[in-house]
């Protein structure tokens, strides 16, 4: 039995540079994050002062929606990095 290998089952993220892939997507999630932070505490401060339309409300779950998914894809990556996964062999 061999390990699975990225470029052995055709992912568009070959063994070469995924480290590379993951290092700049860490990097531009963290960019986004400051810059977004400020943000979200501003809206989390005022949050009993005003209403939002329904349109901004159904734009922020689809934001959240996308973030959970993100988040949870990450988590799943990094849960992968810790077993050791072998191809079967062919009967």
């Amino acid at each position: 039995m061999s390990k699975v290998r990225a470029s052995d089952v055709g992912f568009c993220v070959v063994d070469a540079n995924a480290n590379v892939i993951a290092d700049n997507l860490v990097h531009r999630i963290r960019e986004a994050t400051v810059d977004m932070e400020s943000q979200v505490n501003r809206l989390y401060r005022g949050r009993q002062s005003y209403d939002l339309s329904e349109g901004t409300k159904a734009d922020l779950d689809k934001a959240i929606e996308q973030l959970t998914y993100m988040a949870r894809t990450l988590r799943e990556i990094r849960n992968e990095q810790s077993k050791v996964v072998y191809l079967q062999a062919a009967e």
